[in-house]
């Protein structure tokens, strides 16, 4: 292939952007132009939603309804949003705060962290005890939270909560507490009890092995 083409002619010393025209038929300046024509094509939006609250305007310190003129003015301003749901939520309104949320969860769908609107949705759905809305927020946070340790550990127990046996739910749910923290005992007692579901001898040893060197309270269950 050409890239194969490329990669040898560099490897011969041949300079760089000497290889793309003879290889690869192009240039840097080409190859910027298509990167950025890209990155506008698939983060447009994002830019637009990202952009910081107009100047001179301090949205936390507005009331309610004030923040709440300014988000209707703005509809795609992520932090409008984010901010108006926290303060519905301040005043006791949930119902208006999933909506401000699920607003900004659609503009920004990769946002993260402590106060993103998926864990804030979370928040809201456990305290009205609806356990499944808790469980869809968390995973949909998960996708793009990576290292996000409470919400991973947060997500097993919601769903040992909701008696959910499904290994394909679960799995990835335990491998993401393991990966993160190689000391938790129950995310590699879990993955042993998996492995042993599908017959991995090995791999379920491992586990549990891992599980006795970190010293458990029923070591016999391991054993």
């Amino acid at each position: 292939s050409g890239l194969r083409r490329f990669v040898r002619a560099f490897a011969r010393g041949v300079d760089t952007e000497a290889a793309l025209k003879s290889e690869l038929n192009t240039s840097f300046d080409v190859m910027q132009a298509g990167f950025d024509r890209y990155l506008e094509q698939t983060f447009a939006g994002l830019q637009d939603a990202l952009k910081p609250i107009e100047e001179g305007v301090d949205l936390p310190k507005l009331p309610l309804e004030g923040v709440r003129n300014y988000a209707e003015a703005h509809p795609g301003s992520y932090y409008a949003h984010i901010i108006l749901g926290t303060k519905l939520r301040q005043a006791g309104n949930p119902d208006e705060a999933l909506a401000a949320f699920e607003r900004a969860a659609r503009l920004a769908p990769v946002a993260s962290g402590p106060d993103s609107p998926h864990v804030q949705m979370a928040q809201i759905a456990i305290e009205r005890k609806d356990r499944r809305r808790a469980i869809v927020e968390l995973q949909a946070l998960l996708q793009v939270d990576f290292t996000n340790i409470v919400a991973a550990r947060q997500l097993a127990g919601l769903l040992k909560e909701d008696g959910v046996t499904d290994p394909a739910v679960l799995r990835p749910v335990h491998e993401r507490i393991a990966a993160i923290d190689p000391f938790d005992a129950e995310a590699h007692r879990v993955l042993g009890r998996f492995a042993l579901q599908r017959n991995e001898a090995a791999f379920a040893s491992r586990e549990f092995r891992t599980v006795l060197a970190l010293g458990p309270v029923d070591q016999a269950a391991a054993h």
